[in-house]
C-alpha cells in the first residue's frame, strides 16, 4: 500500500509520468510507453465514476436493478483491476525507474513486458466495462 501511495503522490507531484530524464531520444523507452498506457487508462477513472452514479440512480428508480447493479459490479471490479495493477507494478519498480530512466535488471525489463501485457489487458477490460455501462444505460 505504501509504493501504491508513492506512486499516486509521485504522479501528482510530477505531472505526467512519462516525463523523464530520457525524453532526448526519439524513441520512447518501454517504460515510458508502460507509463503512457498507465495514463490513457487513468484518464478513464473519472468515466467510470460518473456512469457507478448514473448506473446507481437508474437502479435505485427502477423495478429492473440487476441490470444496472451488474453493470455498476463490473464497473467497480474493473476500477479495482487498476487499483490492484498499479499497487504491484510499485512494488517491481523505484519511482526512479518509472519517472527517471534508471536503467533496468535484465529481471526488471522481463517483469516490465509482463505489466505491459497486463495494462493492455486492463484497458480492455475497462473499455468492456464502459461500454456495457452505456449501452445498459441506453447512451452511446
Amino acid at each position: 500500500m505504501k509504493n501504491l501511495f508513492l506512486l499516486l503522490t509521485t504522479v501528482l507531484v510530477l505531472g505526467t509520468p512519462s516525463v523523464n530524464a530520457q525524453n532526448d531520444a526519439a524513441e520512447p523507452t518501454k517504460m515510458e510507453e508502460v507509463m503512457e498506457s498507465h495514463d490513457r487508462v487513468m484518464d478513464k477513472m473519472p468515466i467510470v465514476s460518473k456512469l457507478i452514479s448514473k448506473l446507481q440512480t437508474k437502479a435505485n428508480a427502477s423495478y429492473e436493478k440487476t441490470k444496472y447493479e451488474n453493470a455498476i459490479a463490473d464497473l467497480k471490479n474493473a476500477n479495482k483491476s487498476m487499483m490492484i495493477w498499479m499497487e504491484n507494478f510499485g512494488k517491481r519498480f523505484t519511482a526512479d525507474e518509472m519517472f527517471k530512466g534508471k536503467k533496468l535488471s535484465a529481471q526488471k525489463k522481463k517483469w516490465l513486458l509482463e505489466e505491459e501485457k497486463k495494462v493492455a489487458l486492463l484497458d480492455e477490460e475497462i473499455d468492456l466495462s464502459i461500454a456495457q455501462a452505456k449501452t445498459t444505460l441506453g447512451i452511446e
